[in-house]
């Protein structure tokens, strides 16, 4: 600071000097702009980010900012000059200084120049950055100057002193005028506006001003959308920042990859670090100063000196220059650093996804036994069993976790990771303020005693970091069951088994929550810690210094216990950082693992058509180890495939037939040998297909196996992002028999469809993918048994029209069928399969020879002489919907025959998700508040936080005594002033407020007490503090524990119970966010959420309560403040709130496109999609981003409005300290400790409320799904022993799926006998599986009733019910562990008993030649049966193994019960027709005493029935023994009944008839 004459020439030559440097820039502009005379560009603004559009250009105007910036540069100079000539008049007024300002404005003048003729708006922006911080250096000499000469320019020259304030506020005026110019126009991308943080000025976007807008509009709207977000920019951008990836990353670790990828924004994250990191410091340095002053007052001295008043100025701007640097540090980390590295991860792990290997995990299990005689045994599972088992379980999950977990952390931890760097940086500068306070000895006392408990601090460290280790397994482990639980909610409701997956599901949470506790106790022993700590640093220190120095100051004091909190939170913040620090590590190398993973390479090579030349293929591995033996291999391949002509592949179930299409798809590990398949093109250019050049000959389409489909309309699933050609399009719903199907449907093509085609019958399913494969582009069709599905005379229809009709003519056809002899006419290629390779490849003619294979062939397909009746019967036969006459076809739709309704809007089968409105409801917290533990539970949590923060401010107010003990207190004995006058104007204000002050002052002092009493009293105080502190936090754990537990108990009871159209419509993945994503937060950031918010509210509480000590103005203005506060609060909560919840919807979805594409990849892959995919999945990614980076900037908006009023009430507090006559020192730090900590307590305060109404958004969305309805719970259990007999009477049956729909079944009447076996047959969409449904109560009866054993089924619960029952549904549904888990998942039966029944299916047998997965030649090795052994694993769904084997599984689980009534539904649709046939044997014997309904499309399946039901249009057409149905005619024969007409349309005629009344013969 200067005094009256005193020279400023060097610090103000530097000053200036830099303003000249920061001229450079506008000296080169303008130089280029004269040597380059550039026209006026009337192309439109483009940047990476997007493109401006004509309205945004012309609107787009900075010409008013650059003349404000102009005239304020020319008032500056010429105040300056004038100055300068008065200045030489007033002596002592350091006038020879003068030139170098009147300098520094001409250099500021020439920048102005240089702003207002640059025409580039960019290139102006950043000269406009050059002149701020040029007018920022001159405001500052400026200031520096007036404090050295204002006290004499007052007192003598008041005119020169008004110019100087002019001066100074021109300066400031011109650096903000200078932030004033916008960037460039808006720009756009893909026509949405780019998020406009580098399009508008520099004062909006370092002062978080730009979103104003969209706060405005969430205020008015009550709410935000996604829509009315803007897109982030090109660094935030997914497809953006991937490309970024590609272009800078090399062969090096994760972790280093993302330093250099973002070297920039970590360098700059760093550097404010270490701004921050002194900044923090500063406000104690600056209030060192002026407690200094307090001391060093005399006694009765009036007003300060000017100088004196610039500590206030100062005191204000380091706070506020901290906080807004803060502010832009956690901007920075979170948009710069964090949300980028989010999306990049994201997109880098689904574009590996895209590529990796599909590897599904089978393996086949190694046998404790020999090849020849496999031992099983009941010992229980090996730990390496176990670890195949939890391997496959979590195959797929595991990779979702990879963006959902791991993705996530690495991101965080990048997000803060400088505060490693920023704690040593404070850690060095503490230090050595501490020292020169306090000196070297008093702290090295106090850091031996925190080096004490420095190895409890680290053991307790550990113990967390283990904690969390296990309770991220165990989470691992819960989403890996609940979403097996959600996928297979069918099966476990057709089961009733309900009650054993709440209970396995509850066991994982059970241990999840122990792993959570564990998690707590280790945090709240850290915490304690942590208190304890600085607290022993801070006590010992002080009282060594006390007794070193003989007397503890305020100054001392109180600034060194700022500083000792300063590195309590320092210190208390890097264990938990370290294990965050060791997640993150984990989660990069689990993504470095992944992104290293084998990816799919090109095992064939490019030829013109598909070949195989003594080729061994393997379904494909991760494990480049692994032995042949343990995996199911076809050797030595030899087959080509005409070109343009139709192949069928054949052979019985597991024999490989899928991994032939695999090979052809290059989604297998070739072992040996050569495949050949034509290359397709890289760039297809779909955007320009006509009907001319619509086939790419090289191009593959698939049809696989299990039917793939995403949520959509049913004609994006068939288009799959071709251009829609109207004409091919309909052709292609004929040719597929789906022309009635869609003219049923309310929305025809438009009807939105499930995941996976949840409301789609079987039949439709499978028509769908089809007609994919037949609308696409490509020239080589790769289909995986279509016929399955399909009645006989549909498949016949498809083989006709679809398959050699007008759109297949020309393309390669490779069909993988059990229906061989049905192809046989028009087939040009033939390969059986068998024995782990070739039986035969060649001409279907072959059938007819006397040849071994051509005879194995025939043995498992239809006769040659049935096909050819077939054949002769001439006609194509109708659509799949068609009934018998016209009339009936025209009824006939999907789920039983739905009307044709005609609709203005198309129905969403899968609604967008619901997002709440305002503020959380009240209920929600009340909800959450009894589960946690009721109002007395939280009263007390109240009183004990109460507590604690009162004991922490009654040491602050300890100190406050302990450093006035010994202190002259003039001003608390006498209460006489000597006049106004001698105080000047403080007096006038301070007699205001004087009598607050007296009142809270304490008492005179008229004893000492020793420093012991003190130290004693003060430890004391610590140790209780220190204690109640972590105990706190462990009560409120206690309470998040027990609400956790209850929401997710209930959570879990509705979800098991809800209805399946409930289940339908709700994608999986919404269901996995509430029992993951939710569950977390309210798991572990809840209760931190409302811990931390309690105590920064009372600490804001105890902040205004210090500075009613000083004057009862502070409640005035705090109150005041307070206001404010609540209104910018208010203003962020109408969008935060809105914002949270979109960020959980937008995230939804991305989990669902990851995992839906997972399951889809080898149809993605073999359309050649999966650049499309990739796109798709970036918009999602982007949609993400959008939501969490305009959440975390109104956070930022927010959190710098708030440090701005606490930065205002911090030099508040100061002025009326410094107003206050004859205030002491002591009471002055204790005051000014707790002002320069309103800053951080309103703004925490604010946001910890701001994060419990965010966290409660999860818990609304729980109890969302809590209360949504379930099945009916109601009813009577019928005895014990029912059903005894199996009788099933339906009487006047009407069931519908949805009241706003018509009834599926139309008043069903009929009753099944005792023992009796019936078969039900109909059209597709007759109302087949409708009556299974209704029978399991999956669909309530509107009217009529279902009687099983005389009991009606509408009055018993459901569980008895279902549990009492059997039923195999087409899907076949298996869960991964162990085939002994799916056959007996509750180890009720013996393993006799259960290999017993894989033998009875097929399965297992110990004759080769009835085997199709066993068998061998001397020539190839033996593939290992993976049902030789109860142990082999499963893999999620059962993939690893084929869809027959899976029906047969599911088969023999049903046999294992052997319960009374059993219901099929065609579940042997993909089993060859020679097993099919062993398995109806088996059925016949084992469900001998059990009554069967059965469904097929195999008309052969249940011609030998006791009776036969037809169903039509959801009522019974027929009813009665196959014989009667046969023989049904209109009474002269020339009408035959529904039955015969269907027998002879499937081409089975004569066996069929053979099988009739050879039936009855017998």
């Amino acid at each position: 600071m200067v005094r009256y004459g005193s020279l400023l020439s060097p610090e103000l030559g530097t000053g200036v000097a830099l303003i000249g440097f920061c001229s450079v820039p506008a000296v080169s502009a303008l130089v280029t702009r004269l040597r380059k005379r550039e026209l006026k560009s009337e192309t439109l603004y483009e940047d990476a980010d997007g493109k401006a559009t004509l309205k945004s250009a012309r609107s787009f105007s900075t010409t008013l900012s650059k003349t404000i910036i102009f005239s304020l540069a020319v008032a500056g100079l010429l105040s300056s000059i004038l100055l300068t000539l008065f200045s030489w008049h007033a002596p002592r007024v350091a006038s020879e200084n003068l030139p170098l300002i009147v300098g520094a404005w001409s250099a500021l003048l020439f920048q102005a120049v240089a702003i207002a003729s640059c025409r580039n708006s960019v290139q102006a922006y950043r000269l406009g950055m050059y002149a701020f911080l040029s007018s920022g250096i001159l405001a500052g000499l400026l200031l520096a100057q007036l404090g050295g000469i204002a006290d004499h320019l007052l007192s003598g020259h008041p005119a020169l002193l008004s110019c100087w304030m002019v001066e100074l506020a021109l300066s400031v005026l011109l650096a903000f005028g200078s932030l004033s110019l916008s960037r460039r126009p808006d720009v756009f991308h893909d026509g949405k506006l780019v998020d406009r943080m580098y399009t508008v000025s520099a004062f909006s976007r370092f002062n978080f001003s730009w979103p104003a807008a969209l706060l405005s509009l969430a205020k008015n709207k009550k709410g935000l959308d996604l829509v009315d977000l803007p897109r982030p920019d090109h660094l935030t951008r997914s497809s953006a920042v991937s490309a970024d990836w590609k272009r800078h990353s090399s062969p090096r670790r994760l972790w280093l990859s993302l330093l250099v990828v973002h070297k920039k924004a970590f360098a700059l994250q760093w550097a404010l670090t270490l701004c921050t990191s002194i900044l923090n410091f500063t406000p104690q340095w600056v209030i060192l100063q002026l407690l200094r002053i307090l001391e060093d007052r005399p006694t009765g001295t009036g007003t300060f000196g000017f100088g004196v008043w610039i500590w206030v100025v100062w005191l204000g701007l380091a706070i506020t220059a901290d906080a807004w640097i803060e502010s832009y540090l956690l901007w920075l980390s979170s948009a710069e650093l964090a949300i980028p590295i989010r999306a990049q991860l994201a997109s880098l792990i689904f574009e590996k996804a895209m590529r990796r290997k599909n590897v599904k995990g089978a393996v086949a299990s190694k046998k404790k036994g020999t090849d020849d005689q496999p031992t099983v045994t009941d010992e229980p599972e090996t730990a390496t069993q176990e670890d195949d088992a939890e391997e496959l379980n979590n195959a797929k999950q595991s990779t979702v976790n990879l963006i959902g977990v791991d993705g996530q952390r690495v991101p965080d931890f990048c997000r803060y990771q400088n505060i490693f760097p920023g704690s040593l940086f404070r850690l060095v500068i503490s230090l050595a303020f501490l020292v020169s306070l306090l000196g070297w000895k008093p702290l090295l006392a106090g850091f031996s005693a925190m080096l004490a408990i420095t190895p409890i601090n680290i053991y307790f460290s550990k113990k967390y970091a283990a904690a969390q280790g296990r309770l991220m397994k165990v989470r691992d482990e819960k989403l890996g069951t609940v979403t097996e639980a959600v996928q297979g909610m069918r099966q476990i409701k057709f089961s009733a088994l309900e009650p054993e997956w709440e209970k396995k599901i509850g066991d994982v949470r059970h241990r999840e929550l122990a792993a959570i506790w564990d998690v707590f106790m280790g945090n709240a022993a850290l915490r304690a810690c942590w208190v304890t700590s600085p607290m022993l640093l801070s006590a010992i220190s002080l009282a060594v210094y006390a007794v070193l120095s003989g007397s503890l100051t305020p100054s001392v004091t109180f600034v060194s216990l700022g500083v000792f909190k300063g590195l309590e939170t320092t210190l208390s913040i890097i264990p938990e950082l370290t294990t965050q620090l060791l997640d993150a590590w984990v989660s990069a190398q689990r993504i470095e693992d992944y992104l290293n993973s084998p990816e799919v390479l090109a095992v064939s090579q490019d030829s013109n058509k598909v070949a195989f030349h003594n080729a061994s293929v393997a379904w494909p591995s991760d494990d480049t180890k692994i032995d042949d033996a343990d995996r199911f291999v076809l050797r030595n391949l030899n087959m080509s495939f005409p070109q343009g002509e139709l192949s069928v592949i054949s052979g019985k179930s597991g024999t490989g037939k899928s991994l032939i299409l695999a090979a052809i798809l290059g989604e297998v590990d070739v072992l040996g040998g050569d495949i050949n398949v034509p290359g397709a093109p890289s760039d297809r250019y779909d955007d320009r297909a006509t009907k001319g050049d619509w086939i790419i000959p090289n191009a593959i389409a698939y049809v696989a196996q299990i039917p793939w489909m995403e949520n959509g309309t049913i004609k994006d699933n068939i288009v799959f992002g071709l251009p829609y050609d109207n004409q091919r399009y309909k052709k292609t719903i004929d040719v597929c028999a789906l022309k009635q199907d869609l003219e049923m449907l309310t929305d025809g093509g438009n009807t939105e469809i499930g995941a996976n085609g949840v409301n789609l019958s079987g039949g439709q399913k499978w028509r769908v993918m089809l007609a994919r494969a037949i609308y696409s582009r490509a020239g080589i069709l790769v289909l995986d048994d279509i016929f399955s599905a399909v009645d006989a005379h549909v498949g016949r229809q498809i083989f006709e029209r679809c398959l050699t009709g007008e759109l297949a003519t020309g393309r390669t056809r490779i069909l993988v069928t059990h229906h061989a002899s049905l192809c046989k006419n028009k087939t040009s290629y033939l390969v059986e399969l068998g024995e782990g390779s070739v039986l035969y490849a060649g001409a279907p003619l072959g059938l007819d020879e006397e040849d071994s294979a051509p005879k194995q062939i025939e043995s498992q397909d239809d006769t040659a002489d049935e096909v050819e009746e077939l054949d002769e019967m001439g006609g194509l036969f109708t659509a799949v919907n068609s009934d018998i006459s016209d009339d009936e076809a025209g009824q006939a739709g999907v789920h039983g025959g739905l009307k044709k309704v005609t609709r203005k809007t198309t129905r969403e089968f899968v609604a967008e998700e619901s997002r709440e409105k305002g503020a959380v409801q009240r209920h929600i917290y009340l909800t959450y508040l009894r589960d946690s533990g009721g109002w007395l539970y939280w009263t007390f949590a109240v009183l004990l936080f109460i507590v604690v923060q009162g004991i922490f401010q009654g040491r602050s107010w300890w100190v406050k005594l302990w450093t006035s003990d010994g202190q002259e207190q003039p001003f608390h004995s006498s209460q006489t002033f000597s006049s106004p006058r001698e105080y000047g104007y403080s007096y006038a204000v301070a007699a205001q407020h004087t009598s607050i002050h007296t009142m809270s002052a304490p008492p005179i002092q008229t004893t000492h007490h020793s420093l012991n009493f003190y130290l004693s009293v003060y430890v004391a105080l610590a140790i209780i503090s220190s204690i109640l502190g972590p105990l706190k936090y462990l009560f409120v754990y206690l309470g998040s524990i027990r609400a956790s537990r209850n929401l997710f108990a209930r959570l879990t009871f509705v979800i098991l119970r809800t209805p399946t159209r409930w289940l339908d419509t709700v994608p999986v993945g919404r269901i996995l966010n509430r029992f993951t994503a939710d569950f977390n937060i309210i798991d572990s950031q809840l209760a931190n959420s409302l811990s931390s918010g309690a105590d920064c509210f009372l600490s804001l509480f105890s902040i205004i309560v210090a500075g009613l000590f000083i004057s009862g103005y502070v409640l005035a203005v705090a109150a005041l403040l307070f206001l404010v506060c609540i209104y910018y609060t208010r203003y962020y909560l109408e969008a935060a709130r809105p914002l949270k919840r979109l960020e959980s919807t937008t995230k939804s979805p991305l989990f669902e496109q990851f995992g839906s594409a997972l399951t889809g990849i080898a149809t993605i892959r073999g359309f050649g999609k999966t650049q499309v995919y990739i796109e798709r999945m970036c918009r999602k990614i982007d949609d993400y981003s959008t939501a969490t980076w305009h959440l975390m900037l109104f956070n930022r908006w927010m959190a710098w409005r708030m440090a701005l009023i606490g930065s205002f009430f911090a030099t508040f507090v100061s002025i009326l300290i410094l107003l206050t006559p004859g205030i002491d020192a002591a009471l002055a730090g204790f005051a000014l400790a707790f002002a320069i900590q309103f800053s951080n307590a309103v703004t925490w305060a604010i946001r910890f409320y701001v994060n419990v109404e965010l966290d409660m958004n999860a818990a609304e969305r729980i109890i969302e799904y809590t209360e949504v309805p379930t099945e009916s719970l109601d009813g009577k259990s019928p005895p014990a022993s029912w059903p005894t007999q199996g009788c099933i009477e339906v009487e006047n049956l009407v069931v519908g799926y949805s009241p706003d729909l018509p009834p599926i079944l139309k008043g069903l009447t009929f009753d099944i006998r005792r023992n009796e076996r019936v078969g039900v047959i109909g059209r597709t969409g007759a109302g087949k599986s409708s009556l299974t449904l209704a029978l399991f109560r999956f669909l309530e009866a509107r009217s009529g009733s279902i009687h099983i054993d005389g009991l009606d089924i509408s009055k018993l619960k459901l569980h008895d019910l279902r549990s009492r029952l059997a039923i195999i549904p087409q899907d076949p549904t298996l869960f991964s562990g162990t085939i002994r888990s799916n056959l007996d998942p509750f180890s009720q039966h013996t393993d006799a008993a259960l290999l017993d029944c894989l033998e009875r299916v097929h399965l297992l047998t110990s004759s080769p030649e009835t085997s199709g997965t066993t068998t061998s030649t001397a020539s190839n090795p033996k593939n290992t049966n993976i049902f030789d052994s109860l142990s082999s694993q499963v893999s999620e769904g059962g993939l690893n193994l084929s869809q027959g084997q899976r029906q047969l599984l599911c088969l023999a689980r049903a046999m294992v019960d052997r319960p009374r009534v059993m219901v099929l539904d065609e579940a042997t649709s993909a089993v060859d027709m020679h097993t099919d046939r062993l398995i109806q044997r088996s059925i016949r014997e084992e469900f001998a005493n059990s009554t069967l309904m059965v469904i097929a499309h195999r008309l052969s399946t249940i011609a030998d029935f006791d009776r036969i039901m037809v169903l039509s249009d959801g009522q019974i057409a027929e009813f009665g023994s196959p014989r009667e149905l046969w023989e049904k005619d209109g009474g002269d024969g020339s009408q035959k009944g529904f039955f015969r007409t269907m027998c002879e349309e499937s081409g089975e005629t004569e066996k069929l008839e053979s099988i009739v009344l050879g039936q009855r013969a017998e």
